[in-house]
């Protein structure tokens, strides 16, 4: 019942049967027959159409308001349960960007696995917006995204700094430039993240900062992932600007990273969890674990301080809207 529950929310909050079939991998039929399920258990009309849509009736609402209650509740019981007997199993689904979960997460994951091996993680990867609606659904537990997303629901804590770099191949005509002026860039090739990722946004507020934009640019390709855009410049299509995390020994994958005068990308990675919602005992700490690695505080250490109580809630910090 609560998992039909937590699907009619998803449904209502998105109000699109096709949009939660997309983000949950499913048919729309499917969702569609597991909200006929849902009126059938309840015994009550819970959508009518309303022209290209549908509306809640006055039992949808109740059935609604009552539902995230409950799902309140529970994720409240689960956690307090773990937290007071110290149950360090189960799983912790996490949500990503491209840098960080590919680059950055793995090897902090392995070491709190060390600490406690009975854990076992899922790791989601797509672009921050693309996180940071998982995470507003309740699909991952939290997510670690390159922009800032602090909203009614949504909250941001600042986790890692990043820098964007000039990035080529070895035979392009730029690869042993250096100070390249802004204005020679626009005469070549360029490769880009898509739009939605915190690498583009960076990025594009970067070129604001100079009085340009992408229209002044010869964007040659847009690429929906880190590794993409690395082989897109590999193979000489054309610069692009990557994160410095990405282009550890890139010499050795066919690159040379140089730098453009007069011209920096700097951004964070955000740790994006939601508003004022306890996570499970084992997901919350995974993230302090996570907080305490960027803030110097060792595995051991961190361990050490586990055995006091744990906090009820995270830490919220008022920044930049990007919704």
């Amino acid at each position: 019942m609560l998992d039909l529950l937590r699907l009619f929310g998803q449904v209502v909050e998105e109000q699109s049967f096709t949009v939660v079939a997309r983000k949950l991998g499913i048919s729309q039929p499917a969702v569609s027959n597991q909200m006929r399920a849902l009126e059938e258990k309840l015994g009550v009309k819970l959508l009518y159409r309303k022209g290209k849509g549908f509306a809640l009736t006055p039992e949808g609402e109740t059935v609604y308001r009552h539902g995230l209650h409950m799902l309140d509740e529970w994720s409240e019981l689960m956690r307090e349960i773990g937290s007071s007997e110290r149950l360090m199993n189960g799983k912790v689904h996490i949500g990503a960007s491209h840098i960080p979960g590919e680059y950055l997460l793995p090897a902090y994951l392995a070491s709190f696995r060390k600490l406690y091996p009975e854990i076992k993680f899922k790791l989601s990867i797509g672009d921050s917006l693309e996180m940071a609606e998982k995470a507003l659904a309740h699909e991952v537990d939290f997510a670690v995204v390159g922009a800032v997303f602090d909203t009614e629901k949504l909250t941001s804590e600042f986790w890692l700094k990043d820098e964007l770099s000039f990035v080529v191949s070895g035979d392009h005509p730029l690869s042993t430039t250096r100070n390249i002026e802004m204005n020679i860039l626009q005469k070549y090739p360029m490769i880009l993240r898509e739009s939605g990722s915190g690498h583009r946004r960076a990025f594009e507020e970067a070129l604001a900062k100079r009085g340009l934009d992408l229209n002044d640019f010869n964007v040659a390709l847009e690429v929906g992932s880190t590794e993409g855009v690395k082989n897109a410049v590999r193979s000489g299509l054309g610069y692009s600007f990557l994160s410095r995390h990405a282009l550890e020994s890139c010499e050795k994958q066919g690159l040379v990273w140089t730098s453009v005068k007069d011209f920096h990308i700097e951004r964070g990675f955000y740790l994006l969890s939601r508003r004022n919602k306890s996570l499970t005992f084992i997901a919350n700490e995974c993230y302090r674990y996570l907080v305490t690695q960027m803030s110097g505080v060792g595995g051991d250490q961190w361990a050490e301080r586990n055995n006091a109580d744990s906090p009820k809630g995270l830490p919220r910090f008022g920044m930049e809207d990007i919704f």
